[in-house]
């Protein structure tokens, strides 16, 4: 599974939702989620399906397609 970071900055901005905000929710620093939108580093599963549910969409549409 390769995660999407520019899909989730999309649906951040769709949502309004900032990387403050979203920290907060999850419980984690704003610094790991900027890692993760920045592509340092991957989310978990499970972190990747709480974007998902946060920003309406799919974990489906978090993943890159045709990726190895």
């Amino acid at each position: 599974m390769l995660f999407d970071r520019e899909k989730l900055s999309e649906f951040m901005k769709l949502n309004g939702i900032t990387n403050s905000a979203l920290a907060k929710e999850l419980n984690v620093t704003e610094g790991a989620i900027r890692h993760i939108v920045t592509g340092i580093k991957q989310p978990s599963l499970a972190m990747t399906c709480q974007f998902a549910e946060m920003m309406n969409c799919t974990v489906d549409e978090l993943i890159q397609k045709g990726e190895s």
